[in-house]
């Protein structure tokens, strides 16, 4: 049966029931209850909760009230997602945790509201006492920081293996303090603990329109402005790469796609430049691409697309939270290794193949491994993306670098038309476009006139808009 939640995207304790809700999976549907208008203190909601606040909750004829029983009860029903612990000693900590916090961390939700939240959505007047406040909202931190995280030691409250319901409570509370604009710098434990909850992309669902609201406002220091754009201050990524290679330009196309700043340098493994000493030392394999960031080297195109989206958070490119749909991206990018990398081996020796007939043979061989991606990953053309993900992964971006290699000896993807459509569907792409600059371009330096209708259609349309 479905849960209706009654919330209001502005108070922390809805977002901490709604983020249970997300994390669980649960079937529900949500009703915006406008305290502001006074809509809590109707009769229609008075019915569903005497105490008239927000949230509530009802299922069927069942409804229930105040957040932290709520969350109990969802959590309960779904015992396998391990937010609320199973062994009575675990669950104790964290009852523990929830009715402190009900007594003591609730005086960050009173001094967002009353001195900033009220004050911007209905004019009420500042409080005189506001920096006195303030005082004491540091100390409940301080204390929170002590007690529940050992000075920085434990990763979650009470040292758990993973988060529970007392971190979700306590992040959606933390974040109130955005409104006011709270200098975190000075709680660096509390920053890596917000930063480390915020892996959770259900927060950013949860949090989207109070973030909404405080991407509104003028003045957001350097780490709440973090949050907001999913982008963690961390050292510039150092890109190695050579632009004729196809898991180059995927990576470099993600880098891009992202707006990730990066700096880039060129390999150029016709000089033998990734055999140098300086260069094998960030990727002792000589290949490229490879990465540096710090003093970290990583090096094999898809653990740097994987590694980028998960530093990033870049769940768009490649889930997290949906684990079937990762394992099959994960599927076809194995798939990737062992079979479509035969398309860079194609191109590499076309051209040392004298006899005529291997050369065919190596050709069918192309055209039935692209039928076969064209059936098993697009479902016969019907799906624009791999595995019909709503957007562009990483999976093809490695995909159709790859084909695109194909362009270079003129391929007649005639033979595959619907590895066309998918194509165009993907170079249309701006930042696709920009990374596939001088890989194009050394083609249309190269006779290209003699290419066929749709690879010159690839060629001079990047010239046209500018791309080459």
């Amino acid at each position: 049966m479905s849960i209706t939640l009654y919330f209001n995207p502005y108070s922390h304790r809805c977002l901490s029931v709604k983020t249970v809700l997300l994390l669980t999976k649960s079937d529900f549907n949500e009703k915006i209850i406008d305290v502001l208008k006074g809509e809590n203190l109707k009769q229609a909601f008075t019915n569903i909760n005497p105490n008239q606040t927000v949230p509530a909750i009802t299922e069927g004829f069942f409804s229930l009230f105040e957040s932290h029983a709520i969350m109990k009860y969802i959590c309960i029903n779904k015992p396998d997602f391990k937010l609320y612990p199973n062994t009575l000693q675990q669950r104790a900590l964290i009852d523990s945790y929830l009715d402190w916090h009900q007594n003591e961390f609730t005086k960050l939700l009173d001094y967002s509201k009353e001195c900033y939240l009220q004050p911007l959505l209905i004019g009420n007047k500042v409080p005189e006492n506001r920096v006195s406040r303030l005082v004491d909202v540091e100390e409940v931190m301080h204390f929170f920081i002590k007690t529940f995280l050992n000075n920085g030691q434990y990763n979650y409250v009470f040292d758990q293996p993973n988060f529970t319901l007392a971190d979700i409570r306590a992040v959606c509370d933390l974040t109130s303090l955005f409104i006011c604009n709270f200098d975190f710098e000075k709680f660096p434990v509390l920053e890596q603990y917000i930063w480390r909850m915020f892996k959770i992309t259900d927060l950013y669902q949860s949090h989207k329109d109070y973030f909404n609201l405080i991407q509104k406002q003028k003045y957001k220091n350097q780490f709440i402005q973090s949050i907001l754009t999913k982008q963690l201050k961390q050292e510039q990524i150092t890109l190695y790469f050579h632009p004729l290679s196809s898991p180059s330009r995927a990576v470099r196309s993600l880098l891009l796609l992202a707006q990730i700043d990066f700096d880039e340098k060129v390999i150029d493994i016709l000089k033998s430049e990734n055999k140098s000493d300086q260069y094998t030392k960030i990727n002792p394999n000589q290949t490229v691409p490879s990465i540096k960031q710090g003093t970290f080297t990583l090096f094999e195109s898809h653990a740097i697309l994987k590694y980028i989206c998960e530093q990033y958070r870049l769940f768009d490119f490649y889930p997290q939270e949906n684990l079937r749909l990762k394992a099959l991206i994960d599927n076809y990018l194995d798939f990737h290794l062992n079979e479509m990398k035969q398309i860079t081996d194609y191109v590499l020796n076309s051209q040392k193949i004298l006899n005529e007939q291997e050369l065919k043979e190596k050709q069918l061989n192309i055209d039935k491994l692209l039928q076969f991606f064209v059936k098993i990953f697009l479902n016969e053309g019907k799906y624009k993306y791999i595995y019909n993900h709503k957007t562009i992964s990483i999976a093809d971006l490695s995909a159709v670098n790859e084909i695109l290699f194909l362009v270079m000896i003129n391929y007649d993807f005639n033979q595959v038309p619907q590895i066309q459509k998918y194509i165009t569907n993907i170079i249309d792409n701006e930042y696709v476009k920009q990374s596939n600059k001088e890989y194009l371009s050394t083609i249309s330096s190269n006779q290209h006139n003699n290419f066929n209708q749709f690879n010159k259609q690839i060629i001079t349309t990047q010239k046209k808009r500018g791309c080459c």
